[in-house]
């Protein structure tokens, strides 16, 4: 006699989704949280790169910080940097006597370095088509600076706001008299949550960031 084959009854089918489901939902915030962790990673190592990167332009160019940008034209601490984070080829590229977003800069403009990427801000333009913004700001002392020799001036690279639309060629700089209001009345809007959930303000001079 042929033994009867017993298939899975509908009770039992809903019993193992349910526990699958249980499965599932402990594990997100898990997979959450080294989500988080990730992109906190890739985001301070970006900043610790470009503070580096500044250091070595100072050491090689007799103690001075990179000259103020001058806007429409690849100019400032994002694209003097660029040698010294392992672009040369893009600064080579883009000609310092042409905006930005002219016909002979634009096609390189459109490479942006990833270390002026932070990983939880989201993808958007800046005034250029296809350009896309600096992820982060120089803060720099009160204008007028007299003096960029690096022992007369302090700088922190901290994350650029959301409504920033200056194409990375250009460097953007804020005076710290005007960035530390803008950051205290809550109108420096940034993409990432504040420490207390990211870990990020320790990691952009302790503002959150």
């Amino acid at each position: 006699m042929t033994g009867l084959r017993r298939g899975v009854t509908l009770v039992e089918l809903l019993v193992v989704l349910a526990i699958i489901g249980i499965l599932v939902s402990l594990l997100m915030p898990a997979v959450q949280s080294a989500r988080v962790a990730s992109l906190r990673t890739v985001c301070a190592s970006n900043k610790r790169q470009l503070d580096l990167g500044l250091d070595m332009y100072a050491d090689a160019h007799a103690g001075s910080w990179p000259p103020a940008p001058r806007d429409p034209y690849p100019s400032g601490w994002t694209f003097e940097v660029l040698p010294f984070i392992e672009e040369t080829t893009v600064k080579n590229g883009l000609d310092e006597s042409q905006p930005v977003g002219g016909q002979a800069n634009v096609v390189t403009a459109r490479s942006r370095s990833p270390m002026l990427r932070c990983a939880f801000a989201p993808h958007r333009d800046s005034t250029v088509a296809g350009v896309a913004p600096s992820d982060y700001v120089l803060v720099v002392p009160p204008l007028p600076i007299k003096s960029r020799k690096r022992r007369d001036i302090s700088v922190r690279i901290v994350h650029a706001s959301q409504n920033n639309s200056a194409p990375w060629p250009v460097a953007v700089e804020l005076p710290q008299d005007v960035y530390g209001p803008l950051r205290d009345s809550g109108q420096y809007k940034t993409w990432h949550p504040a420490a207390a959930t990211t870990g990020l303000g320790s990691l952009v001079g302790g503002d959150g960031e």
